[in-house]
């Protein structure tokens, strides 16, 4: 909660002072991410279960649903801010090798999922005529609709296991992150988000099915590179008081 009052007022600051400036304007964006994540069971677990184990996790592409909308103040042709809210789906491939009841190993494959809402707040540096320039910049984000599915790896066949929640307990309901990137000319960015708070709450155990234990993860750490592109809404002039409609 302190994250979020704190994020919030920063905010709050960031639009007063906005009134002040000669260059404000808002911006749409979309995204695609491409996702890994750093996943590690407990030591526990490793002891009492000594011939699982947790495999490579493979890359996480999503292009699909990601929008953005962003207020910029720019103080100079050289330094600006910017804030706003962005909506996400991030999440986790882990691949598992895990023994049955029955002694067998099996190979499972799991993808977990969030739609996140997120607040940036973030520093630009550069030439904002040129639409090129450096930012850096922290964000909050509520994880509020969580997807799962997994199935046997070596049962093409076999039909996957599903199940999906609004605010479930399997992940961590506010994660915070920090972001760099760059903005080139003609709308597009890069960037690089990594998150401080692990993706999935570790403290979530499922008594009917072991599969879905989370308990057994030590970190689920969530970061990607993404590819943005930026399309101005309004530009605001101080001095004129007035609205005009623009694209870079």
């Amino acid at each position: 909660m302190n994250k979020i009052i704190i994020l919030f007022s920063l905010f709050a600051i960031f639009l007063s002072n906005a009134k002040a400036q000669t260059d404000v304007y808002s911006i749409s964006s979309g995204e695609l991410l491409f996702q890994w994540g750093d996943m590690e069971f407990t030591d526990a677990y490793k002891e009492a279960n000594p011939d699982n184990e947790l495999l490579v996790s493979p890359m996480r592409f999503t292009m699909f649903f990601h929008l953005g909308y962003n207020l910029h103040v720019d103080f100079s042709d050289k330094f600006g801010i910017y804030s706003g809210f962005g909506l996400r789906n991030v999440g986790l491939i882990s691949n598992e090798r895990i023994k049955d009841a029955d002694d067998i190993i099996q190979d499972y494959k799991f993808v977990r999922r969030s739609y996140n809402l997120g607040i940036p707040f973030a520093l630009k540096l550069g030439s904002f005529e040129n639409n090129t320039y450096f930012f850096v910049g922290g964000e909050v984000e509520l994880q509020f609709a969580y997807k799962e599915k997994y199935w046997n790896s070596h049962n093409r066949s076999g039909t996957k296991s599903k199940h999906s929640e609004w605010f479930g307990d399997q992940t961590n309901t506010i994660v915070t992150s920090g972001f760099v990137g760059f903005q080139f000319p003609y709308g597009v960015n890069i960037k690089f988000k990594y998150y401080l708070d692990d993706f999935l709450n570790h403290d979530y155990k499922n008594p009917n099915n072991a599969l879905r234990d989370l308990t057994r993860y030590e970190t689920s750490q969530l970061m990607y590179f993404s590819l943005s592109w930026q399309f101005e809404n309004q530009r605001i002039k101080k001095k004129s008081n007035s609205t005009t409609t623009s694209n870079k």
